[in-house]
């Protein structure tokens, strides 16, 4: 086992393929037993995708006042596997290139750096539950994308200069630093509650979209490395 950690085909490319797909996969199964609730709304039923917030699967009790004992494991699950898995992709992303270019620039180490801590932040948000530390909650939220986005905003930029070879590799960063500015600019600076009339649904469709993006954008990054490495 500890010798696929040093195998930059898996860190790179399959085990965070693995680890997102089990995210994903651990994230919809936590819905399914989901007991109901929103912020608006304590009477609804089950998970409803355009008002339940990510977050809603790592209550204790509903906002129904049900408890959601089950749905917490998996969420907090799903969560650890993402901060493990960036952790070391960022980490394994560093040391390969560096190596491989003899690119020691600090831009390209604060990006990795940014990027690690927004992988611990992923831990903050399992393991400060919503309805029990509301404020840890949001501050870990809100530094995991301001951290992917400063850190994937640095490793655009350090990325494409590296060599005429990585260019196209820098696409998938600049997919996710535009996705989580995008975020951002939204979220934080409430641009929300000026564009749409329904502020809570519009916040909770915007973090499941931002969500997406972010996958599709750590998909190109694999699909990238992939194609590099086939050319070593």
């Amino acid at each position: 086992m500890i010798e696929l950690f040093n195998k930059p085909r898996f860190t790179l490319i399959k085990f965070p393929l693995i680890g997102i797909g089990s995210f994903i996969l651990l994230l919809i199964w936590a819905s399914t037993f989901y007991p109901g609730g929103t912020e608006n709304n304590p009477e609804t039923t089950g998970y409803l995708f355009s008002e339940n917030y990510i977050s809603d699967l790592g209550r204790i009790i509903t906002p129904s006042g049900v408890s959601n004992i089950t749905s917490v494991f998996i969420f907090i699950f799903a969560f650890l596997i993402m901060a493990c898995v960036l952790f070391i992709f960022f980490y394994s992303n560093y040391t390969f290139y560096k190596k491989k270019f003899s690119y020691r620039g600090n831009m390209f180490k604060l990006g990795t750096f940014f990027g690690m801590c927004s992988s611990l932040c992923f831990l903050g948000v399992a393991l400060a539950p919503v309805d029990i530390n509301m404020k840890d909650h949001i501050v870990y939220a809100e530094w995991l994308f301001r951290f992917l986005f400063g850190g994937s905003v640095l490793l655009t930029i350090s990325i494409y200069n590296m060599d005429k070879s990585t260019h196209v590799l820098s696409f998938g960063y600049f997919l996710i630093a535009f996705a989580t500015g995008i975020y951002i600019l939204l979220s934080d600076f409430k641009l929300n509650s000026v564009l749409f009339s329904d502020v809570h649904v519009a916040n909770v469709l915007t973090q499941k979209i931002t969500i997406l993006s972010l996958v599709v954008g750590f998909l190109l990054v694999g699909f990238f490395n992939n194609r590099f490495l086939k050319q070593q």
